[in-house]
């Protein structure tokens, strides 16, 4: 992916988040997900796809994108600007717990996507991402005070209050799920539209049908979903880059580096490196958050 310009960092006493600025000079993101929620606001309209449909996005508005959903975003315009904070479920659940169920059951699950286009929420969030970046540019202590204790009050509004599990079940039949779960489990072997189609018993042009009818993606664009988040955690957990191109059945290093950027808009030996400093924070991920 070509990028004008591209940041990443994580705030030392924000645990638990990662935030990103990125000016992007193409128009599509491939598909992928992400483990926690995904907040963000751009400065132009976009279509995020998920296997439910596609959600148009006003320019200024906050997207938010929950744990586990299969997503792609296609730009009307470039170059565009996104600024994006990643929400781990740890801190999620610590800052909006999961209410105790009363006498009618438990509420809804939060929308696999959301746009909230007319409250303050994506000026406010440009405003605290802004001072974040700020600080991670400058060092500017006097300003991290202010940044950090905004982000605390605005996450649990931004945040939805049933923090649990996001999960999409697609329309799909024992075929389909099984297609799915062929390449979920054999992502890291060479796996082709005609094996899944042998496997299934269909026809691979019929199977490519429905399985993105059913998905919103199409087999390839989820086996290599598959391949780049298992290198992605590979990475968090350590790992060489080297080691994780070819554990999750990348070609080559080139072939990782290059999926990844036109992914997460960042280079694998860069994640790799800030994932570092989440191994020095507690396990629940909470320092900075709540009190």
């Amino acid at each position: 992916m070509e990028l004008l310009a591209s940041s990443y960092w994580r705030d030392r006493e924000l645990a638990g988040l990662q935030f990103t600025a990125n000016r992007f000079v193409q128009r599509e993101i491939r598909a992928h997900r992400h483990g926690g929620y995904t907040l963000s606001v751009s400065d132009t309209e976009l279509h995020v796809q998920t296997s439910t449909g596609v959600t148009v996005v006003p320019p200024g508005a906050l997207l938010r994108i929950g744990p586990q959903v299969w997503h792609s975003i296609k730009a009307r315009g470039t170059p565009w600007r996104e600024d994006a904070m990643y929400c781990s479920v740890a801190v999620a659940r610590c800052v909006n717990p999961v209410p105790e169920a009363d006498d009618d059951g438990p509420g809804p699950e939060p929308a696999p996507v959301s746009v909230f286009a007319c409250e303050p929420w994506g000026r406010e969030f440009a405003q605290c991402h802004r001072l974040l970046h700020e600080i991670a540019g400058t060092g500017r202590e006097d300003a991290g005070v202010a940044a950090r204790a905004l982000v605390r009050r605005l996450l649990a509004q931004w945040i939805p209050l049933q923090a649990g599990k996001t999960a999409e079940s697609g329309e799909a039949d024992d075929r389909l799920r099984r297609s799915y779960g062929l390449i979920a489990t054999g992502f890291q072997q060479r796996l082709t539209l005609d094996d899944l189609a042998e496997a299934v018993n269909w026809h691979p042009i019929h199977l490519h049908r429905r399985f993105k009818d059913a998905w919103g993606f199409t087999p390839h664009e989820l086996l290599v979903g598959h391949r780049i988040e298992y290198a992605r955690d590979l990475m968090a957990g350590g790992a060489r880059v080297t080691y994780a191109a070819h554990a999750a059945g990348f070609s080559d290093q080139s072939h990782l580096h290059k999926t990844f950027m036109s992914t997460y808009a960042v280079a694998p030996s860069e994640y790799r490196r800030l994932s570092a400093l989440d191994a020095l924070q507690p396990p629940a991920a909470r320092n900075g958050i709540v009190d």
